[in-house]
This record gives structure tokens, sequence and C-alpha cells, in this order.
């Protein structure tokens, strides 16, 4: 193998372990890398140091750890969602750009992030900073809102209190205690309304998607330009997410 980035090699051993699908030698790994056995014992330390490879002493071989089963579980656990949630983002997004000119997203809450797993654009779409893969503080975000919503007390303390918020354009909440009052006006009003806290000019509404046990699963939501508030019935538009959220969530086994 030529000479690559550390983290080029990790991946690779990463992927020859998956690929071998039981515990290896590190003798046998570095022969199959074509790296020296010196280095591959390294990177094998520093992987189990993160819990992403395990070692059996008594067998003197590798395998996968637990860091890297979940890992792997989680993609998983997504895969189904974005083959749920396309099809109805991508209904939602016909039927409201016939109005304006929107964007559709489903993100999931990781850590004080949302992670955007989904983006349904029109063939002329906006510009927006949103895509797959991206993530964005949740606290600002109408996706990250809905989902933060649903959570409990403790569960909110845990990923925000203590914690100064920063925001993207000076605009949403700035505390702990900001957040917590604007998290229960959305609960009360049924859906997150943001207006130029992630992008000035751009604004959204989002609703939560929930499991059988009523945990928020993802968070979908449309965006659209902060002036088209005008010509968009809000409540409307709001009440079109709510039913694509709660058919999404049926799908998952909450039933309200």
């Amino acid at each position: 193998m030529a000479r690559v980035p550390a983290a080029a090699r990790t991946l690779a051993l990463l992927n020859a372990m998956a690929e071998i699908g039981q515990p290896v030698t590190a003798a046998m790994l570095a022969k199959r890398l074509g790296i020296p056995r010196s280095s591959c014992y390294q990177l094998l330390e520093e992987l189990q140091e993160a819990n992403y490879a395990i070692h059996y002493p008594e067998e003197k071989r590798w395998g996968l750890g637990l860091a890297a089963w979940e890992l792997g579980s989680a993609y998983q656990r997504h895969e189904p969602l974005e083959r749920l949630a396309r099809p109805v983002l991508r209904k939602l997004v016909e039927n409201l750009e016939k109005q304006t000119s929107v964007v559709g997203h489903l993100g999931v809450l990781d850590g004080s992030d949302v992670l955007y797993l989904l983006e349904e654009r029109p063939v002329r779409s906006l510009k927006l900073v949103t895509d797959i893969g991206v993530r964005l503080p949740s606290h600002l975000t109408a996706s990250g809102r809905s989902m933060l919503a649903v959570l409990d007390q403790k569960q909110l303390s845990a990923s925000f209190r203590g914690l100064g918020l920063q925001t993207r354009t000076g605009l949403g909440p700035k505390s702990f205690t900001e957040l917590t009052a604007t998290l229960n006006s959305e609960r009360a009003q049924g859906y997150a309304l943001e207006v130029d806290e992630v992008s000035l000019g751009y604004a959204s509404v989002g609703v939560a998607i929930r499991d059988n046990l009523g945990h928020p699963l993802a968070g979908l939501a449309i965006t659209f330009q902060s002036l088209a508030l005008e010509k968009l019935q809000l409540s409307q538009l709001a009440l079109s997410l709510q039913q694509a959220a709660r058919e999404l969530s049926r799908k998952f086994g909450h039933h309200e």
C-alpha cells in the first residue's frame, strides 16, 4: 500500500475487518493491507481504545468492537426511515411549490445538533446551507426544535443546561431558559417555526416523527423564503406537516 494518511489506513483496516467478518490476526490484516505489522498493531490499539476494535488475547486475534457495531446499527435504523420518509417529503414539496419555492428536510438529533438525512428540492430551488450530512445547532432549526419539544426536562437539561447557546444570525434562543420558553410555546402550537435564525431571509416549519415509545425519531421540515410567510397559510402548512408526520409515526408504531 502506498503511503496514505493515518485516517485512510484506519478506514481501510475497519473495512478489512468487516469484510473478513470474524476475528483475525494482526499479521493477516497487515498482509492484506500491505502495511508494516507494527503500524497495524498501533492502529488496532487506537481502535481498541475507542471501542471500535476488540482484542481476544487467548486467540491472538482482533475483531470489530461495540462502537463499530453501534455505528452500523445506527445506519440500519436510518435506512428504513429514509426509505419511508422520501415519498412523503416529495409529495409535500410538490404540493407546496405550487404556492412558492420550498425545500423539504428530514433530520435526526445527534447530541445537541440536528443531522440532515434527506433533502427534497425542486428543479429550480432555493440556495440553503442545509444539505444531506450537514449538522446545525438543533435549538435554531425547526426540525431540531420540533424534536426537542418532545423530550422531557431531564433530557433537555443533559444536553443544554449550563451552556451559552450560540446563534448564527443573532436571532434565536441564547440560553437554556429562553430555549425552554420557546419549546413550551411551540409544543403548545403543535409545530416549530424559525424565521431568519439559521440564515437571514429564510424560514422553516418543523414537526416531529415519533417512534412506538413516543420518542422523537426524526424531524420533518419545510424551508422557504421568509417573505413567503405572507403568501403561505401557516396553519395549513403546519397541518400538512402534522398529517405527514402522523402518517410516518404510525409506520414506526406510534399511535396518538
